[in-house]
């Protein structure tokens, strides 16, 4: 039962690091209130800053089944993102609450992380480009904690053709083995297109997570869509298919972006 939450709450924790949008950042971030740039939904996150002064915090719920038939799930998968200059915000981030279930749970604590990102202020070959690095902490549950210090590190490349934006990922962290005793070093990737009609932000989304099940990599292919109910904010649903044996068979998510201003 332990090793299980701790692989659901693994799955989870590298979405709630690395959620994803369409490609909508320049290389210097826009005044607050002109565009909403949030992380999720997904896998993928866009080469984009939330602003100076600005405090956002993104939240979701997901439910996932895996390939023997257990399901889990997680929430409020909470993301608070602090603009500390235009190109430079602040991050906490956690899974919040998993549990092995999907309505009658016995829900455990998740670990905390956080870290940064910066937006560089170059566009390179029209690309728009971003770091971020992450540390997560072992605050949470003995039955899903790594309990570790786990790092994590992403970089970001968007470029916009037209309509459409096109996001790209690597990932790199380091993460233990189920009994705790040996790190390796794992790699990921992420591949988003989308494009935006009015309020509504489609997307197709691939990830390749950065971690191995029985050596084999999780990839998963996702189809989501985000609207933008005001100004400051957006909600979103997003469902998500497993592409190989490593990965869940399937998983459903929802959530809500909520944004406040400097005046």
């Amino acid at each position: 039962m332990r090793a299980v939450l701790r692989f659901l709450i693994l799955l989870f924790a590298v979405v709630a690091w690395t959620p994803c949008a369409r490609a909508q950042a320049p290389a210097e971030a826009p005044e607050p209130g002109a565009d909403m740039p949030t992380d999720r939904p997904g896998f993928n996150a866009p080469a984009s800053v939330v602003g100076a002064g600005v405090v956002q915090i993104e939240m979701g719920w997901s439910t996932v089944r895996g390939r023997d038939g257990v399901y889990g799930s997680a929430g409020p998968q909470p993301l608070l993102r602090i603009g500390a200059t235009r190109n430079l915000e602040l991050q906490v981030t956690s899974a919040g609450l998993a549990a092995e279930c999907v309505a009658a749970c016995d829900w455990h604590g998740a670990d905390v992380a956080g870290g940064a990102r910066y937006l560089l202020p170059v566009t390179p070959l029209g690309l728009s480009l971003a770091v971020t690095g992450l540390l997560s902490v072992p605050t949470g549950s003995v039955a899903v904690s790594s309990e570790h210090l786990d790092p994590l590190g992403i970089v970001h490349v968007d470029r916009e053709f037209g309509p459409i934006g096109i996001s790209y990922n690597y990932l790199v962290t380091r993460i233990h083995d189920e009994e705790g005793d040996v790190a390796a070093v794992r790699h990921g990737h992420g591949l988003n297109i989308g494009t935006s009609v009015g309020r509504w932000a489609p997307y197709v989304n691939f990830g390749w997570r950065p971690l191995h099940v029985d050596g084999r990599t999780p990839i998963l292919g996702e189809l989501g869509i985000a609207y933008r109910v005001a100004r400051d904010v957006q909600v979103d649903v997003a469902a998500t298919r497993g592409l190989t044996s490593a990965e869940a068979v399937w998983s459903l998510s929802a959530g809500v972006v909520l944004r406040h201003r400097p005046r």
